[in-house]
């Protein structure tokens, strides 16, 4: 049987490579937009886990995300610092703003953090320094090679020059660069005596609950929140609304391995009806040539995965050079998923010509002498 399948396959290799390279296509779609969604749901996740922090203090009813403002007193430190268990409490700034750099409007999401602590700093510091002083910053990757910024030159925002000390990495947001610079620099583009969150760690960390309940008890004023919690509720601010179409995608990237898989069986089912006229005239049932298809059928799709994988990163690097705003990556997890769709997809595509393979006739045998 499989001996069979495999010479099938061979006798029609023009057919066969229009087909891998559908399924390929259809593979590198499926990648470019999955991995979009996974690459900014890892920043946003970033942005909140790699900030140090076992608790985040925001205004009542506020989270950490950008998209959630939150604008609690400064002298809300001293009052957390009063509650035991907290080791350590840390104002941070994040506040967006749109500046103008050559002529174009540009998102900017200030990041000011204390330098002392180092909560809420860069978390992949590329090039550079990893800790600014006052009138210096560190810029998004993307950003940097956008608009050309390298170490040593300098930007504007709001009026204020700094100069640029290092390049942080994954840090763009889809929508945003962030820019880290010192809380004191960033108080600046605040009003009054506000912030926008207060990073708290524990003494303990198996105290991050009771200290949590006692912030909540003592300041009814406050929300307060996990980082665990914050992250989840961020990517759900910022990226769940981009989840279906990364399934509405996926599902086409499917439907069309199936259709040109499918398509290819059925077209050698009607070719080579003669060959299984002969295999039904000596005892070969419907099962027997299900199989034949299955296995041509499950050979171009994971086929197609295989290369598709293998130029998915490269062609991704390519892309990302050339328009540095597509950031993507591939994950294991990914890559397992991928597999098993298109597994899928070719167990799907085989079942297309099984009605056209359960009505030959093995007279066609006689019929075509």
């Amino acid at each position: 049987m499989v001996s069979l399948a495999k010479e099938n396959l061979l006798r029609e290799r023009s057919k066969i490579a229009l087909s891998v390279g559908g399924v390929v296509l259809a593979v590198f779609l499926i990648f470019a937009t999955t991995g979009l969604y996974y690459a900014i749901s890892a920043v946003v996740d970033n942005m909140v886990m790699k900030a140090g922090a076992d608790l985040w203090v925001t205004s009542k009813g506020s989270s950490g995300s950008l998209h959630s403002p939150s604008l609690p007193s400064n002298r809300l430190a001293s009052d957390l610092k009063e509650i035991n268990g907290i080791q350590k409490v840390s104002p941070l700034i994040r506040r967006p703003i749109a500046t103008d750099m050559n002529g174009e409007q540009v998102l900017v999401s200030i990041n000011g953090f204390d330098t002392v602590s180092g909560l809420g700093g860069p978390w992949k510091v590329v090039e550079g320094k990893s800790t600014p002083r006052d009138g210096e910053a560190i810029v998004d990757r993307v950003l940097a090679q956008k608009k050309g910024l390298g170490i040593g030159d300098s930007m504007e925002l709001e009026g204020k020059r700094f100069e640029i000390v290092g390049i942080s990495d994954e840090t763009f947001t889809l929508i945003s660069y962030m820019v880290f610079v010192t809380l004191e620099d960033a108080r600046s583009f605040m009003p009054g005596d506000l912030t926008n969150f207060f990073l708290v760690t524990v003494k303990a960390p198996g105290d991050v609950t009771q200290v949590k309940q006692a912030i909540e008890s003592n300041l009814p004023a406050v929300s307060v929140s996990t980082s665990r919690e914050n992250a989840a509720q961020a990517k759900e601010e910022t990226v769940g609304g981009f989840l279906p179409i990364v399934f509405v995608i996926s599902a086409i990237g499917a439907l069309v391995g199936v259709l040109v898989v499918g398509l290819l069986v059925y077209t050698m089912t009607i070719e080579k009806s003669r060959e299984y006229g002969i295999l039904r005239a000596i005892g070969a049932g419907n099962l027997y040539l299900y199989r034949i298809v299955l296995f041509q059928s499950l050979t171009v799709s994971i086929l197609g995965f295989v290369i598709g994988a293998a130029i998915s990163p490269p062609l991704m690097s390519g892309m990302q050079y050339l328009v540095p705003e597509f950031v993507s990556t591939i994950t294991p997890r990914m890559m397992a998923w991928v597999f098993s769709l298109f597994v899928v997809t070719g167990l799907v595509a085989s079942f297309i010509p099984v009605r056209r393979l359960s009505q030959i006739d093995p007279a066609v045998v006689f019929k075509q002498q």
